[in-house]
């Protein structure tokens, strides 16, 4: 049980001082070990979005937070579907707490985090039985504040949120330092798609996203349905859109939702293990370093002095 009043308070008292910065990142060596190296950068946060259900988001938050446990990145996930959370089925793992308890100031965060397939590290949120279903000012805070309290444990942090755009969704969407867009090449998940930028554009000011085309029968339509959106996003909303990769059509994909094992792990070999694999290694070492935004942002203070750093140096 912890005072959310005086999570509040030092919250606004810490705001005034500057902090500290000492993330780990890794580096490979010779022996394709993944080993820590001290940085002052903060942890990459990813939403995984998409607005439309069954497009995959929590499919691919999983198998992609398995790649990244591989490629050697200290890997959380954070289930953001209050209610119908289902990462810990997928997953396979038991859950004696969830975010909620957190949120409700029952837990901290710290005592709900569970470890799953290979280390890596999950906050399950419950389902089927949801005491928050819109989170509060005070809430988002004491979020904000836990959050912060566990960044020297982990490297890259993937939300996966609920479909729509409710706001919730637009809170963990600005919470992020980029947002990972699922879409599959039907004209009904292209438009969800396409509707879920205008409104985070609207509400939150983003101005980036990150594609992954799921159940693309070929790369060849997958870039299609790329080149689709990146120009109607750019011409009406003017935003940019960053082709992430795709992951094909794939029976094992839908083999290892009934094992209750992800398919990186179940069929390593598969085409969509292939792909998923292709999606993380260009977004940990292909994509750019992402900069604080004007919003309530995980781990801001150190986005913020990492940006300082980067900027002393030019």
């Amino acid at each position: 049980m912890f005072d959310q009043a005086s999570t509040l308070r030092r919250l606004m008292e810490e705001a005034r001082i500057p902090q500290s910065t000492g993330a780990f990142a890794h580096v490979h060596n010779q022996n394709g070990f993944a080993s820590p190296v001290k940085t002052s950068a903060a942890p990459r946060v990813f939403t995984v979005t998409g607005g439309k259900g069954g497009v995959g988001k929590t499919l691919t938050t999983a198998n992609l937070g398995l790649c990244f446990v591989r490629e050697g990145m200290r890997t959380l996930l954070i289930d953001g579907d209050f209610g119908l959370a289902n990462l810990d089925v997928l997953l396979n793992v038991r859950a004696e707490s969830t975010l909620e308890d957190v949120l409700v100031g029952e837990r901290e965060l710290k005592d709900v985090i569970v470890t799953g397939p290979e280390g890596l590290r999950l906050i399950p949120a419950s389902s089927g039985m949801p005491r928050v279903n819109e989170l509060g000012q005070m809430q988002k805070l004491v979020l904000l504040d836990q959050i912060e309290s566990i960044q020297d444990d982990f490297d890259v942090v993937l939300i996966d949120t609920p479909a729509g755009v409710s706001k919730n969704v637009q809170y963990w969407a600005a919470s992020a330092s980029e947002v990972l867009l699922v879409a599959t090449p039907e004209p009904t998940s292209l438009a969800d798609a396409y509707a879920t930028m205008k409104v985070l554009a609207q509400a939150n000011n983003e101005t980036s996203f990150k594609l992954i085309v799921n159940m693309a029968k070929s790369e060849e339509e997958a870039l299609r349905v790329f080149e689709r959106l990146s120009s109607v996003a750019n011409e009406y909303l003017q935003v940019k859109l960053d082709y992430a990769g795709s992951v094909p059509f794939c029976d094992s994909v839908r083999n290892s939702v009934r094992e209750r094992t992800p398919y990186v792990q179940r069929y390593p070999f598969s085409p969509a293990s292939r792909g998923i694999r292709g999606i993380a290694r260009e977004m940990l070492f292909n994509s750019s370093t992402p900069h604080p935004k004007g919003t309530m942002q995980f781990f801001w203070k150190r986005l913020v002095a990492g940006q300082n750093i980067e900027t002393m140096g030019r």
